[in-house]
Formats: structure tokens, C-alpha cells, sequence
């Protein structure tokens, strides 16, 4: 529960310091944060299809997540920084139920 608060937090941070430091040449600085978001959101997807438990395959899904929200950084609009900002506080939420909820199962006979 605590490791999806923590790449939120980190996410929330690179957010933060995007935002406040990195105002002036943008393409310099979020053409490579546009392409790590990519390459983050591909292996994540990979990592996902090659699992076979769930235990194994959410944290896959936690690297791809991170992925969309920093290509919502690397666009760089208001609303693509609000959408950024709001998913991460669903994604945080829906993300600890479903660890509840995969510990729960894992753990009933049957």
C-alpha cells in the first residue's frame, strides 16, 4: 500500500519541479520526459503480459500508470497537468482497493 503512495509522491515531485524550475525552453526539457513517459508505458504494458499472477502483474500495471502521468508533464498544457494531478489521486485510490482486494482473494479457499 505504501510502494503506490510512494510513485505518486514522486511522481507529484518531478510535477512540481517541472513546473516551477523548467519554464523556459520546454522542448528542451520535456521532449526526453515525453519519450521516457513512452518507453515507461510500453514496458509496463510488456511487463504486464508477461505475468501470470496478480501479485506480479499490478506492479507491472503501476509502471505503466506512472507512464500516463508523466506524459501528461511532458505535454505541458493546464489541462494536461490537471488531468495529470487528477489521475493520480484515482489511480492512487482504485490502485490500493485493488491490492485489498487481490490479498483478500488470494487468501479465500475455494
Amino acid at each position: 500500500m505504501f510502494a503506490e503512495l510512494l510513485t505518486k509522491v514522486g511522481v507529484y515531485a518531478i510535477i512540481q519541479m517541472f513546473t516551477l524550475i523548467f519554464t523556459e525552453n520546454i522542448g528542451f526539457t520535456h521532449s526526453p520526459v515525453l519519450w521516457i513517459a513512452a518507453l515507461t508505458m510500453v514496458t509496463g504494458v510488456l511487463g504486464v503480459a508477461a505475468q501470470t499472477t496478480f501479485r506480479r502483474l499490478l506492479p507491472f500495471h503501476i509502471v505503466s500508470q506512472i507512464g500516463y502521468r508523466m506524459l501528461g508533464l511532458a505535454l505541458y498544457t493546464s489541462l494536461a497537468l490537471m488531468g495529470a494531478v487528477f489521475y493520480r489521486v484515482h489511480h492512487m485510490i482504485v490502485k490500493v482497493n485493488l491490492f485489498l482486494v487481490v490479498g483478500a482473494a488470494s487468501r479465500t479457499p475455494g
